[in-house]
C-alpha cells in the first residue's frame, strides 16, 4: 500500500502542473503533504455504514441495501482485447458483476456506434429520455450544472468512495473535485487523464515500407510519397488499398483523423492559442489553410481514402482490420485497437510508429489540454433515490477489479476479456491517476530490466507483464492470444511503441497547450455546434476541391460574423479574470 501511495502521490504532483492552472478556485498542494490514507483517514473511518457488513467487506465494496435499476445509454466501438464475437455493452460481464456484487441493475436505453453517440445523447435530452448515469464533456457538464439537472454527489462521495481514489484526489488538495463543484455541491466525479495522451503519432505499415524499399517518413513529402506508393502498388492486394486512412470527422478527441497533418503545419483547429498576450481561435489561423492545402493535394494524388468525407469511425476501423490501410495518424493506444484485429487477419502485418512531421522535415508539435479533466461521471436530477451512492459503488467495483492484484480470485473469470469483460465499456469508471500509463510503462520496463515483479500492485501491470512474456520470451498463454498481447505490449510497454514515443515527445518538449480551460462562455454555448458543423462541411468540400482557394477568406469572415468574434471576446475576458 505504501509503495502504491508513493506512486500515486508522485503522479498527482505531476498532474498538478496541468490542473493547478485549471480554474480560479484551484489550490495546489505542498509537496510535503501526506495522503489522507497514510494518516489513517480511510473509507472505514467515515460514519458507520447502514447497509450491514455481515460479509466482512469494507464499506466501499458493500452492496446497495436496496436493489436499484439505473438507466444508461451507450455509444461503443470495437472493444479492446479478445472479446467473444457479438459482445455488446448490454451483454458485457460488468453488468452481471454489478448486479451480483453491488445489487445494481443496469438498463440500456440505447446502444449506438461510437460515431452516433453525441447525436443520440442530444436526442435523448430533447425528448426527456435523460439517462440516470451519464458521462459528460466540458460543455454538457456546464449546461447541466447551470440548469440544475445534476444530483449533488458530495455526501455519497465522502461516505463511500474507495480509499485509493480518496487518496488520489486528496494528495492534490482536491483540486479536481473543486473544479467539479458548484456552490459547494459536487456535481460530477472527474475523470482525470494525462494530457500527453493526446500526442499525435504516425502509424505506418513497416512491412509494406520495406517491401517497396522506402524509409521512415521525416517530412510531409515523405509521408505523401509513402501513401501514394502504397496505393499505386496495391499493397493490400485487394484492389482498394488506402494510403492514409481518415474519416468524416477530421478533428476528433480519439480515433485516426487529420490532427497529425494539421499539427505538422503548426495548425490547431478547435484550440485556443496564446499569441501576443491574447487568446486567438486556432480554427481560423492562416496555418490551418496551409494544412488544408496539403490535405487537398493528398486527396488529389490519392494519398488519402477518396470516400473519407462519408466514412465513419467504424468503417475506417473495419478497413484497418481488413488489411486495407497503410498509414493512420493518431494516439499511442491504436495497437490495442484496431491494429490487433488487423493482426488477426494478417499475422505478418507490422505496424510501427514515428513522430509527426512538418513540411520542412523537422518533428511536429502536438497540442494538449492544459486542463486535464477529460469528462465527468454524473447522476441526473431525475434519477431514482440512491443513484448517487450507486454511482460511487459502480466506480469502486470497477476500480477494484482493475487494480486489485487479487481480482481474479475475488471476482472470477468474468473479469477476463475472453469471457466478455471490456475495460472501457463500463457505465462508469475512473483511471488510477492522471499518469497511469506512465506508471505502468515505467514499472513494467523496470521489471524487464531487473527480472523482479515484486513492485507490481495492479492487475494491469500483471497483464502487461504477461504480454511482454508472450511477445519477447515466447511464453504460451492460455488466456492472452498473440494479437491481444501484441496490442497491449506495443501500445503500453514497447520502448518505441505508442507510449514510449509519447514519452519522447514529452521529454523533447514537442507540445504546446490549448490555453483556454474555463467554463464555456455564453456565446460558445449558443453557437459552438453551429460553427463546428460549418467547419466540418467547409473543410471536407475544400479538401475535395469543391471550393476555390479563396473560399478560405469567406469561411473566416463567416466564422467571426456568426458568433466567433463574440466567443473570442468572452474567452479573453474569462481568461484575464483567471490569471
Amino acid at each position: 500500500m505504501k509503495r502504491k501511495l508513493f506512486y500515486l502521490t508522485c503522479l498527482l504532483a505531476m498532474a498538478l502542473t496541468f490542473a493547478a492552472c485549471g480554474g480560479n478556485n484551484a489550490a495546489a498542494t505542498d509537496e510535503t503533504g501526506t495522503p489522507a490514507a497514510e494518516q489513517g483517514q480511510t473509507a472505514e473511518s467515515q460514519p458507520a455504514d447502514d447497509t450491514g457488513a455481515e460479509n466482512g467487506l469494507p464499506i466501499h465494496l458493500r452492496p446497495m441495501q436496496n436493489h436499484i435499476v439505473l438507466n444508461v445509454g451507450a455509444s461503443f466501438g470495437t472493444p479492446e482485447g479478445n472479446v467473444p464475437p457479438g459482445t455488446t455493452p448490454e451483454t458485457q460481464t460488468i453488468n452481471e458483476l454489478l448486479l451480483d456484487h453491488m445489487n445494481i441493475e443496469i438498463n440500456y436505453l440505447w446502444m449506438v456506434p461510437s460515431g452516433q453517440g453525441e447525436e443520440r445523447f442530444q436526442l435523448a435530452v430533447a425528448t426527456g429520455e435523460v439517462p440516470d448515469i451519464m458521462s459528460l464533456g466540458r460543455r454538457d457538464f456546464a449546461e447541466f450544472s447551470e440548469f440544475g439537472m445534476l444530483r449533488d454527489l458530495r455526501e455519497a462521495f465522502d461516505r463511500y468512495i474507495h480509499p485509493d481514489i480518496r487518496a488520489m484526489f486528496e494528495y492534490g488538495d482536491n483540486v479536481h473535485l473543486d473544479l467539479s463543484s458548484r456552490d459547494g455541491q459536487l456535481l460530477g466525479i472527474p475523470v482525470v487523464t494525462d494530457p500527453m495522451q493526446q500526442t499525435q503519432l504516425i502509424w505506418y505499415r513497416h512491412d509494406w515500407m520495406e517491401a517497396l524499399g522506402l524509409s521512415i517518413p521525416t517530412s510531409m513529402d515523405d509521408l505523401i510519397n509513402m501513401a501514394v506508393a502504397f496505393v499505386e502498388n496495391d499493397m493490400s492486394g485487394q484492389g482498394n488499398t488506402t494510403g492514409i486512412g481518415m474519416q468524416e470527422t477530421l478533428i476528433t478527441t480519439w480515433m485516426p483523423d487529420a490532427r497529425g497533418i494539421f499539427q505538422g503545419h503548426g495548425a490547431y483547429p478547435t484550440a485556443w492559442l496564446l499569441r501576443g498576450g491574447e487568446l486567438v481561435p486556432g480554427t481560423i489561423q492562416p496555418e490551418v489553410q496551409n494544412a488544408l492545402n496539403t490535405l487537398r493535394h493528398m486527396y488529389a494524388v490519392g494519398a488519402i481514402n477518396p470516400e473519407f468525407a462519408t466514412m465513419n469511425m467504424d468503417q475506417l476501423a473495419a478497413d484497418i482490420s481488413g488489411d486495407r490501410v497503410g498509414i493512420v495518424l493518431g494516439e499511442w493506444w491504436l495497437p490495442a485497437w484496431p491494429f490487433n484485429h488487423n493482426l488477426e487477419n494478417n499475422p505478418n502485418a507490422d505496424w510501427r510508429a514515428t513522430t509527426i512531421v512538418t513540411p520542412e522535415g523537422t518533428p511536429g508539435t502536438s497540442i494538449i489540454n492544459r486542463m486535464n479533466i477529460h469528462m465527468w461521471r454524473v447522476v441526473s436530477a431525475d434519477a431514482p433515490p440512491g443513484a448517487e451512492e450507486a454511482l460511487i459503488r459502480m466506480i469502486n467495483l470497477h476500480w477494484d477489479i482493475v487494480y486489485s492484484p487479487d481480482a481474479l480470485e475475488i471476482y472470477g473469470e468474468r473479469i477476463l476479456p475472453e469471457n466478455g469483460w471490456v475495460y472501457n465499456w463500463a457505465p462508469a469508471y475512473l483511471n488510477m491517476a492522471a499518469f497511469e500509463q506512465y506508471l505502468n510503462y515505467t514499472m513494467v520496463n523496470e521489471a524487464r530490466e531487473t527480472g523482479s515483479t515484486l513492485e507490481f500492485f495492479t492487475s494491469d501491470q500483471w497483464n502487461l507483464w504477461e504480454a511482454h512474456l508472450v511477445i519477447n520470451e515466447g511464453h504460451v498463454s492460455e488466456r492472452m492470444e498473440f494479437p491481444h498481447a501484441w496490442g497491449l505490449y506495443t501500445s503500453r510497454v514497447a520502448r518505441h511503441g505508442g507510449w514510449g514515443l509519447t514519452m519522447d515527445v514529452r521529454d523533447a518538449g514537442l507540445f504546446i497547450f490549448n490555453e483556454f480551460y474555463g467554463d464555456p462562455t455564453p456565446t460558445e454555448l449558443a453557437v459552438a455546434s453551429i460553427l463546428n458543423d460549418m467547419w466540418t462541411e467547409f473543410s471536407a468540400r475544400y479538401i475535395m476541391g469543391d471550393l476555390p482557394y479563396e473560399a478560405w477568406d469567406t469561411f473566416v469572415a463567416d466564422w467571426l460574423r456568426l458568433g466567433g468574434e463574440a466567443w473570442a471576446r468572452e474567452a479573453n475576458e474569462q481568461f484575464r479574470e483567471m490569471q
